[in-house]
């Protein structure tokens, strides 16, 4: 049910999305959507839940071994759309953060997630500190907030003008910003 409503709101958005063109998509009835989901709405709160589930799965699969910048390259692409799910779930992410700027719940969804990974960011830059990998006057939490910005600009660059940002790009631009960071 949910691939299907990534690839629904992929295609028409968050606002024009239906619970019958879910239906159609997952191939099952619209009584059986209802059952699980009574409004279109339950059904979003379903989809940034997976969203974020998967994401975070992707993130916990990259192995931590050092150097710290080899890792948070590693890391940092698992957020690069790289392949047509992280496109899917990309633009289904976009449309929920619109969203979350009138719903307190789902804004509240997004904050958490963004705290857990800048924590996460910022005691790999002070563990790349105290191992000589960054230099002692960067501030781990800025550089943590960069990182993040510079991989979603990234991202929403290469969704909305890919001729500008090809998938074939993303690596390499990350690859390059963090040379710059630990250089």
């Amino acid at each position: 049910m949910a691939e299907a409503l990534l690839v629904v709101v992929a295609d028409v958005g968050l606002k024009e999305a239906r619970l019958v063109e879910v239906a159609r998509v997952a191939g099952v009835s619209v009584g059986l959507v209802q059952r699980y989901f009574r409004t279109k709405e339950e059904l979003i709160r379903f989809g940034v839940g997976y969203v974020y589930e998967r994401t975070e799965q992707r993130a916990q699969e990259v192995e931590f071994v050092m150097p710290v910048r080899g890792y948070l390259e590693r890391l940092m692409a698992v957020f690069l759309p790289l392949d047509e799910a992280r496109v899917r779930e990309l633009r289904f992410w976009l449309a929920f953060l619109h969203t979350s700027l009138t719903d307190p719940e789902l804004a509240a969804t997004h904050q958490q997630a963004q705290l857990k990974l800048l924590t996460g960011l910022r005691e790999a830059f002070e563990g790349a500190q105290r191992r000589g990998e960054v230099a002692a006057d960067r501030d781990p939490t800025a550089e943590a907030a960069a990182l993040v910005a510079f991989v979603d600009g990234l991202a929403l660059h290469h969704l909305t003008t890919a001729p500008a940002y090809p998938v074939e790009s993303l690596q390499p631009a990350l690859t390059t910003y963090l040379d710059q960071v630990f250089g």
